[in-house]
């Protein structure tokens, strides 16, 4: 007998990296490292607001930001860097036009929540993309994710489905 159950997305757990509204793909990957391959691309994130911040990333972290994330050109190659050194997700009150395509097709999670505020940077937290929550594991909060559309689970099951 064969099984038509469509693949279960994972929950995913992770440690947020918080942003304010408007921060730019060249905030994320300035425009000169573009060419770069994704993990030399990784290390080059965010140098231009801190230097030391790419170090700091690691496997299973979560970039948190207001509005219009990843706004401006370079998307496709912020979020490469991002998921080149482990970012999972973005999270965001609103993500800029074609970033949430950049990061799908980088290997993030690309969700807009209504207050990407209760996440702090260093807070815990669980992302159920099933029943469609992003919990703060530090203080409890939980909210409901905003754009997960049929045609959005449908091509993270594709691409993260077991």
């Amino acid at each position: 007998m064969t099984d038509h159950r469509e693949p279960r997305l994972p929950v995913l757990t992770g440690r947020a990296w918080t942003f304010t509204d408007d921060l730019a793909a060249a905030d994320i990957l300035p425009s000169r490292f573009a060419a770069l391959s994704s993990p030399d691309a990784a290390r080059q994130l965010f140098v231009d607001l801190d230097p030391t911040l790419a170090a700091r990333f690691g496997a299973g972290d979560v970039l948190v930001a207001g509005q219009n994330l990843g706004r401006g050109p370079g998307g496709a190659a912020a979020a490469r860097a991002l998921a080149a050194a482990g970012v999972i997700a973005v999270v965001a009150g609103s993500l800029a036009p074609g970033f949430s395509d950049a990061a799908l097709a980088a290997g993030l999670v690309p969700l807009e929540v209504d207050a990407p505020a209760i996440f702090h940077t260093g807070a815990r937290m669980r992302l159920n993309l099933e029943a469609g929550t992003i919990a703060n594991l530090s203080s409890g909060d939980r909210q409901p994710v905003r754009n997960l559309s049929d045609d959005l689970l449908a091509r993270l099951r594709e691409r993260f489905g077991r």
